[in-house]
């Protein structure tokens, strides 16, 4: 019976020690891996002294704000135009701004001089509306007065009807927009004197 025992606890004694190792492995993966939210409640006991104490809520994550996409607006190229337009009519210049292209905010050398600029092309001409008829998306772009190449960009096809003191005119143009992270940009350059 003894040689029994001793075969059984030889055979036994591997698989002791591989859940000893199962174990270590489990306390080693849990400091790589974050908890169930469910299992949060593990962590409301504390001991003060000898005595435990037990929380009488459960302890939750913290409170996740949800990511909203970009309002639709922003996303559209042709919407996106339409409210670049929008916002100048309505003298808000500088929210347009925000709404120019990196290489644009450069070459006009700061919000005021655009914002300034603005307001002396109102005082010359008004302009009354905007429309977008065609939208295309172009895989590469090259200004070539900038000698600039853009990936992704949305060329538009705009028609502005624009006031001139008492006469009023079509001018047809072809508008540029390259992608941003959260919509478009426009490539609104200062006019040349």
């Amino acid at each position: 019976m003894s040689s029994i025992r001793s075969l059984v606890s030889e055979l036994a004694a591997p698989l002791r020690r591989w859940q000893t190792l199962e174990k270590q492995l489990t306390r080693i993966a849990g400091h790589f891996t974050t908890w169930p939210a469910d299992e949060f409640a593990r962590f409301t006991n504390t001991s003060i002294g000898h005595l435990p104490v037990r929380a009488t809520t459960a302890a939750q994550p913290p409170p996740v704000t949800p990511f909203r996409p970009p309002a639709p607006e922003s996303i559209a190229p042709g919407a996106f135009e339409m409210r670049f337009t929008r916002l100048q009519r309505e003298g808000r210049y500088e929210q347009m701004w925000s709404m120019l292209a990196e290489d644009a905010q450069r070459s006009w050398g700061g919000e005021d001089r655009f914002v300034e600029e603005m307001r002396r092309q109102a005082g010359a001409a008004e302009l009354l509306e905007a429309e977008v008829f065609a939208v295309e998306i172009v895989p590469e772009w090259t200004d070539r007065h900038r000698n600039r190449t853009y990936r992704n960009v949305a060329r538009l096809a705009v028609r502005y009807r624009l006031k001139l003191e008492r006469r009023e005119l079509s001018l047809d143009r072809q508008v540029h927009l390259i992608p941003a992270a959260d919509g478009w940009r426009t490539l609104c350059y200062p006019q040349a004197n």
